[in-house]
C-alpha cells in the first residue's frame, strides 16, 4: 500500500513540473489530493453554524522535487515546493507557498497563503490510507490573525487547479 501510494507520488511529482511548464489549465496543481481519497466522516463533523468558510481556487506557476538523499529515488525525506496564485470569482486574490515531505508512510506539509487581507498559516501531516487530505490552520496576521481551523485541497470542480476551502472555526 506504502509503496503504491508512494509511486503515485512519483508519478505526480513528474507531472508537476511538466505541467507547470506546459500551462496545463485542468492539472490540480502541487497538494496530493489524489493519495487519500474521499474525505472521511471525520473531516466533517466540525462544521458548525458558526464557522466561516473561505475558498480559494489555486493555480500552481511553480514547483520543484528535491530527492534530498541525492539518491536518484523519491523517498523518505524527499520533498516538493510549490507557489501557486489564488483566485476567487476569476479574479487573482493572492498567493501561496507549499512544502511537502514524504516520510515512510505519511506526508507533512506546511506553508503560507498570502491574500490582501492577511496571511493563512497553514501544518500537518496526513498518514496514507487514513483518507481525506487536511491541513490544519494554525495561526495568520491580518484579518486571520487569530485563526484556526482546517484546510481542505479538493482537486476538480469548475475551473482549473485545487479548491482550496478553507473552514475557520470561532
Amino acid at each position: 500500500m506504502v509503496a503504491l501510494a508512494v509511486s503515485g507520488l512519483v508519478a505526480g511529482l513528474a507531472l508537476t513540473g511538466q505541467a507547470a511548464a506546459e500551462g496545463d489549465d485542468d492539472y490540480a496543481g502541487g497538494w496530493p489530493t489524489e493519495l487519500f481519497g474521499k474525505q472521511s466522516a471525520a473531516t466533517t463533523r466540525f462544521d458548525r453554524a458558526s464557522d466561516r468558510v473561505v475558498t480559494f481556487r489555486s493555480r500552481e506557476v511553480r514547483a520543484t522535487d528535491i530527492d534530498s538523499p541525492g539518491d536518484g529515488q523519491f523517498g523518505p525525506g524527499s520533498y516538493f515546493v510549490f507557489e501557486e496564485r489564488l483566485f476567487r470569482g476569476g479574479e487573482q486574490v493572492g498567493r501561496d507557498s507549499v512544502r511537502c515531505m514524504l516520510n515512510h508512510r505519511s506526508i507533512m506539509c506546511d506553508g503560507t497563503l498570502v491574500t490582501g487581507g492577511g496571511n493563512i498559516e497553514l501544518a500537518g501531516t496526513q498518514f496514507f490510507g487514513d483518507g481525506g487530505f487536511q491541513l490544519a490552520v494554525t495561526g495568520g496576521t491580518g484579518r486571520y490573525r487569530d485563526a484556526a481551523g482546517i484546510l481542505t485541497p479538493r482537486g476538480g470542480g469548475p475551473g482549473p487547479g485545487t479548491r482550496l476551502v478553507i473552514r475557520l472555526i470561532d
